[in-house]
């Protein structure tokens, strides 16, 4: 279970693989929202596109290695209009 520092620090660290694998964008959120425990990253990837998005990320801090999960949100991506 991460909480938000950690979740966050392991955004800004593998967050560029979430995008390179295709996601759109990269966020943390509460896990309470997607049934998980802690905090999670959720990586938003079109709709109709096929990813192969992995279901959590390890990210070693001080203490050890922290298992985070990792949710796929399906949305467009954002047009300035």
């Amino acid at each position: 279970m991460a909480n938000e520092k950690q979740a966050n620090e392991a955004r800004r660290q593998l967050g560029g693989s979430l995008l390179k694998q295709g996601a759109h964008a990269v966020g943390v959120e509460d896990g309470k929202t997607y049934g998980k425990k802690g905090f999670v990253i959720v990586a938003h990837v079109p709709p109709q596109q096929k990813t192969e998005i992995p279901s959590s990320l390890s990210f070693s801090t001080g203490d050890g290695e922290v298992e985070i999960p990792v949710v796929v949100e399906r949305s467009e991506p954002f047009k300035p209009e």
